[in-house]
């Protein structure tokens, strides 16, 4: 029998069609990922809102269940009576707040607008007079209804808009509170929920990441609303002092911003200048050095004894994070990207870096 010395074994040829075989499973494989990965990423872009909402519930039971830890360390009584406590507490507080600051806020944030808008206005006309401002037709809008209504007629839309707008807000404020209520009232519950689609293995490892990850979220919530309050009463009483119009809701928004880290600040500090300006040069530089000595010290002492507890996130990751995640989501995005961040970072330091990389290199 002569044999083709040209022809491949037959060894070979089943060698080569088995890995033929492979390569094409291993294809078909990544692929299949592929598309379960982008329709992944599609539906969580669907139901990216109530995603984060879930996401703010999270934050506000992890607020409530720090307040009720704190409180079991002072007075010995069962979990529920606790957090009944603490949500009587923060529910008369907020209603004091509503009743004392109410009108006295409403006043000042009326007069602070329509300073800032009439001071805008003036701007813009200063920029117009040496050719670099936009143009307008027409008379300059010199009070807050035409700045904001130039159009009357469009009023009752403009009005069913604001409608739907407070509806959506208060309904979201809604969710977040019964969140975090049900979270703080049994967070057991909800804990060994999420440990039994864990394999038994692996239980006692995701438990340990979620007690972080819980408390990372808690000390985050506690440092930032130490140094928000804290940032808005210096900031109402410094303004206060040196004369400022507004302070009140001044102190209230730099507060408020303050959640939002590095442009919130910043973000803050324009409705200062701008309400300074109106009085004079001089005011505008002790309106500067106010705040700047208020977030130098936030800055300097507050931050550095918070993230002796809280997760230490790089500079340039949260910027990004804020920048993405407000690009994206809008204000929800830029009040919720840090906590959530911070979150992630433990679950991939702990579950990716230590348990996959580490080990695997060990091994």
């Amino acid at each position: 029998m002569v044999t083709d010395p040209y022809r491949e074994p037959a060894s070979r040829q089943v060698s080569h069609l088995a890995y033929s075989s492979v390569r094409r499973r291993s294809s078909v494989s990544l692929i299949l990922v592929a598309l379960a990965a982008g329709a992944g990423l599609f539906l969580a872009w669907q139901v990216s809102r109530p995603l984060l909402l879930i996401f703010a519930g999270l934050l506000f039971g992890a607020f409530l269940d720090a307040c009720t830890r704190g409180l079991a360390a002072l007075v010995p009584l069962r979990r529920g009576w606790l957090l009944t406590i603490v949500c009587l507490v923060l529910a008369l507080g907020a209603a004091w707040l509503v009743v004392w600051g109410g009108t006295n806020l409403i006043q000042q944030a009326d007069s602070l607008v329509r300073l800032i808008g009439n001071e805008l206005v003036d701007l813009r006309a200063e920029l117009q007079a040496i050719g670099i401002g936009p143009p307008q037709d027409g008379e300059a809008p010199r009070t807050l209804g035409q700045i904001l209504f130039p159009n009357p007629g469009a009023l009752f839309g403009t009005a069913f808009s604001a409608f739907n707008l407070a509806s959506s807000f208060l309904g979201s404020i809604v969710v977040v509170v019964f969140i975090g209520l049900f979270m703080a009232a049994s967070p057991e519950t909800y804990h060994r929920g999420v440990l039994s689609l864990v394999p038994r293995a692996r239980r006692q490892r995701i438990g340990e990441v979620l007690n972080e990850m819980a408390g990372a979220l808690r000390w985050w919530l506690v440092g930032q609303l130490a140094a928000g309050t804290l940032i808005a009463i210096t900031t109402w009483v410094g303004l206060g002092l040196i004369g400022m119009p507004g302070a009140l809701p001044l102190g209230l928004q730099a507060g408020l911003l303050n959640f939002i880290p590095y442009l919130g600040p910043v973000i803050a500090g324009v409705p200062i200048v701008l309400a300074a300006m109106a009085q004079g040069p001089t005011m505008v530089w002790w309106a500067l050095g106010v705040y700047f000595a208020i977030q130098i010290v936030e800055g300097y002492v507050l931050t550095p004894l918070i993230q002796k507890r809280a997760v230490d996130v790089s500079p340039v990751l949260t910027l990004a994070a804020v920048m993405v995640f407000g690009a994206l989501f809008g204000a929800l995005g830029f009040a919720l990207a840090t906590p959530l961040v911070a979150t992630l970072k433990v679950a991939v330091e702990r579950l990716y870096i230590e348990d996959q990389l580490e080990k695997g290199e060990l091994s």
